[in-house]
C-alpha cells in the first residue's frame, strides 16, 4: 500500500463527527451563493414576499464590495429579525404538504444564513406599528449584535465585503461588469414578473436602471425591451390547467444573441433549455430561423403548483414538471399560433432593410379570404413557362401550376408545419420589372418596390410543395436495386439502431450487419433522389445533438426536405427568361411563409414609394 492511500483509508476509517456550524454555514452558502446576482435574487424575492411595492439596490464593484436592498415592505419585528437569520427559519412552510403547493419565493428559509456566513452582513428592519426598528450585524455568520435603531417601515439589508471569509470563492468571480450584467438581469427579470413593482439598481453611486411602476406587462414590457416591444406577436393559450401568455418576436426580426429571452412559471424567473428549445423549433417548422439566430420572448406559464416542482435547484432557477411534454407541446403550438397570425406582407421601411411586418390596417384581410389577384401577365406563355421549370421543380410538371391552391379549392387547407391548418396569405398585385445582376427579380406593387432574392425565394416555394405532399400523403418507401452498405462509426450505428422504429416511420428500412455498419434497403420516395450518405448523416447529427422535443418524424423530416429544397432551386446567379420570373411572382402569391427561406432568410425587402420619395426630396 502507498503512502497516500494508507492516508486515504486511515481517513475513511476515522471516526465521524458533526460539522461545526460555522462550516455548514459555508458549505451551504456555496450552494445558495453562487455570486453577487445570486445574493440579489435572494433578497429581492424576499422583499416581494414582504408585499413590497418598491425595491431599491445599489452595489459598487460588481457587489463584490456592497450589496444594499432596500424595501418598503411589510418589515419583521425584533423576534422574527433574528430568527430569520438561522437555517431552514422560514414563515412560508408548515408542512411537506406546503412544499408541492409554493405561492412565494423565498421559502426555505436557508439565503440570510448563508448570505451572513460569507460577509459583513447588516439588517435594519421595522414594522408599521412598531415605534422604532431593529439593527441586527453578523460578521462571518458570528459575533452577532442586535440594537434598536430608527428606521422605515420595511427592511434595508447590507452586504458588505462578499466572500471575505472565503477569498478562494472570491477568486472565481468574474470582472466587475460582468457581475453587474448578470445582478442588471436578475433586476430585470423581476421588472417583467412584477410589473406593478417599481424597481431601481444603482451602480457605484450611478442609477443604470429604473422602472417605475407599470399598469400591466405589456407596459412593462415596453420599459424593457425598448425598441424590440414594436416587433412582438401576443401568444396567448389556456387550458383547464394551464396557461400561457406574453409575446415573441416576429419572423426576421429574431436577435444574434439570447439576451431578450425571458421565461416565468407562476411568476418565477426560470432556465429551461427545453422549453426555449420548444420555442426555437415553433420558428423552425414554421417561418425559419437561422442558425446564428435566436428569437426574443417574454412568457409566462401559469400552472397548478402540485404540477411543478420548483425545489429541484438550490437556486430555484430550474423547475421539474410532472408532465414536461405537456407543457412543452403547448408552448410550441401556442407560439406557432401566434407565428402563423403574423403578416406577410411588409409595411413602409425607410431603407432596404428586412420588413417590419407591422400589424396592418383594419380591414386589410390578413391571413383571411385573398383578394382577387390582378389580370395575369404572359398568359399565351404560360406552357412554356411550366417547362421551363421542370428542370428545377420536378413536381410542377403535373398540370398544376400551384399544388392545392386554396382560392382554386376551398376545400383543402394549407397545413401549417406542426400539423394545424393555416389560412392562405394575401394577395398582391405583383408587376415583374426584370432581373438584376442574376440574383435579385424587382417587382412593382401598390404602394412600393420589392426586392426578391431569387433563389431564396424559389427555395421557400419548393419546400412548402414538399411540405404539403408530405404531411397529406401518406409517406411510401421505395425500395434500392442494390442495398447500400455505409461504413460509419460505432456510436452511430448503436444510435440508428436504438431509433429503427422512427427510421422506418420516416420510410428507411435499415438492417444493421455489423457495429460499424449499415445496410439500407428502402428510402422515402420522396428524397429517392437525394445522396444517401447526407440524408443519413442529417438524421444522425439529429439525433445525437439536435433532439430535444417530440415527433423526430417531422423535425428529421424537415431537415432533410430543407436540403432538397435547396439543391434543387434556381441558384444564386442564375439568368432567369422573363416567363420564369412571372412564375416566380405567381406562386409567391399563395406561398405560405412568403417572408422567409426554409432557413429562416429574408427572401425580399420593400421598399415604399414614400419612402423614395423623401429619398428625392418629393
Amino acid at each position: 500500500m502507498t503512502k497516500s492511500s494508507g492516508r486515504l483509508y486511515c481517513l475513511r476509517m476515522s471516526s465521524i463527527q458533526l460539522l461545526p456550524s460555522c462550516i455548514a454555514d459555508q458549505i451551504a452558502a456555496g450552494e445558495v451563493v453562487e455570486r453577487p446576482a445570486s445574493v440579489v435574487k435572494e433578497l429581492v424575492e424576499n422583499s416581494l414576499d414582504a408585499g413590497a411595492t418598491s425595491v431599491s439596490v445599489k452595489i459598487e464593484q460588481g457587489g463584490k464590495k456592497l450589496i444594499e436592498v432596500e424595501d418598503n415592505g411589510s418589515g419583521m419585528s425584533r423576534e422574527d429579525g433574528e430568527m430569520s437569520l438561522l437555517r431552514h427559519a422560514t414563515s412560508k412552510i408548515h408542512s411537506i404538504d406546503d412544499l408541492f403547493a409554493l405561492q412565494t419565493f423565498g421559502f426555505r428559509g436557508e439565503a440570510l444564513a448563508a448570505i451572513c456566513a460569507v460577509s459583513k452582513f447588516q439588517l435594519l428592519t421595522k414594522t408599521d406599528t412598531a415605534s422604532h426598528g431593529t439593527l441586527i450585524k453578523v460578521l462571518g455568520g458570528s459575533n452577532k449584535r442586535v440594537e434598536e435603531a430608527p428606521a422605515n417601515t420595511g427592511t434595508t439589508i447590507k452586504i458588505q465585503d462578499l466572500f471575505f471569509a472565503t477569498p478562494a470563492r472570491l477568486n472565481y468571480l468574474k470582472t466587475d461588469e460582468t457581475e453587474y450584467r448578470q445582478i442588471a438581469r436578475v433586476m430585470t427579470q423581476f421588472a417583467l414578473a412584477h410589473p406593478t413593482v417599481s424597481f431601481a439598481l444603482s451602480k457605484n453611486d450611478k442609477q443604470t436602471l429604473h422602472f417605475s411602476s407599470a399598469n400591466n406587462s405589456q407596459a412593462r414590457i415596453q420599459q424593457v425591451l425598448k425598441s424590440h416591444a414594436a416587433h412582438l406577436l401576443p401568444v396567448k393559450s389556456k387550458s383547464q390547467d394551464v396557461q400561457l401568455t406574453g409575446f415573441v418576436s416576429e419572423p426576421g426580426t429574431c436577435a444574434r444573441n439570447k439576451t431578450h429571452q425571458y421565461l416565468f412559471v407562476n411568476g418565477r424567473a426560470i432556465e429551461d433549455f427545453r422549453l426555449a428549445h420548444a420555442i426555437r423549433e415553433a420558428f423552425v417548422q414554421s417561418a425559419g430561423i437561422e442558425k446564428h439566430l435566436h428569437p426574443m420572448f417574454v412568457l409566462f406559464l401559469t400552472l397548478d403548483p402540485i404540477l411543478v416542482d420548483v425545489n429541484v435547484h438550490p437556486r430555484k432557477t430550474e423547475v421539474k414538471f410532472a408532465e414536461p411534454q405537456d407543457v412543452y407541446g403547448r408552448i410550441k403550438m401556442s407560439v406557432m399560433k401566434a407565428l402563423q397570425s403574423s403578416v406577410s406582407s411588409p409595411q413602409s421601411s425607410s431603407s432596404f432593410s428586412t420588413p417590419s411586418f407591422a400589424a396592418p390596417p383594419a380591414g386589410a384581410g390578413v391571413f383571411g379570404s385573398p383578394k382577387p389577384p390582378g389580370p395575369k401577365r404572359f398568359d399565351r406563355q404560360e406552357a412554356f413557362a411550366k417547362q421551363l421549370f421542370q428542370q428545377h421543380t420536378p413536381t410542377r410538371h403535373h398540370g398544376v401550376s400551384r399544388p392545392h391552391n386554396i382560392a382554386q379549392n376551398p376545400s383543402l387547407l394549407r397545413q401549417g408545419y406542426g400539423g394545424q391548418a393555416a389560412e392562405t396569405p394575401t394577395a398582391l398585385n405583383l408587376t415583374l420589372i426584370g432581373q438584376i445582376d442574376n440574383k435579385y427579380i424587382a417587382a412593382q406593387a401598390e404602394k412600393g418596390l420589392y426586392l426578391f432574392d431569387q433563389h431564396a425565394l424559389h427555395e421557400r416555394q419548393r419546400f412548402e410543395i414538399f411540405w404539403q405532399k408530405y404531411k397529406t400523403e401518406s409517406l411510401q418507401s421505395q425500395k434500392l436495386l442494390i442495398a447500400q452498405d455505409i461504413n460509419i462509426g460505432e456510436e452511430d450505428v448503436s444510435l440508428l439502431h436504438e431509433h429503427k422504429a422512427e427510421l422506418l416511420k420516416l420510410g428507411f428500412e435499415v438492417a444493421f450487419p455489423t457495429d460499424h455498419q449499415i445496410r439500407v434497403t428502402c428510402v422515402p420516395s420522396i428524397l429517392a433522389e437525394q445522396e444517401l450518405t447526407h440524408s443519413l448523416g442529417d438524421i444522425i447529427k439529429y439525433l445525437r445533438e439536435d433532439r430535444v422535443g417530440e415527433n423526430v418524424t417531422d423535425q428529421v423530416m424537415r431537415k432533410l426536405l430543407e436540403y432538397k429544397s435547396c439543391r434543387g432551386a434556381v441558384m444564386f446567379g442564375d439568368k432567369l427568361e422573363r416567363e420564369e420570373m412571372q412564375k416566380l411572382l405567381d406562386d409567391f402569391q399563395t406561398t405560405q411563409w412568403r417572408n422567409l427561406c426554409p432557413h429562416g432568410r429574408p427572401n425580399h425587402i420593400f421598399l415604399a414609394f414614400e419612402d423614395l420619395n423623401k429619398q428625392f426630396h418629393r
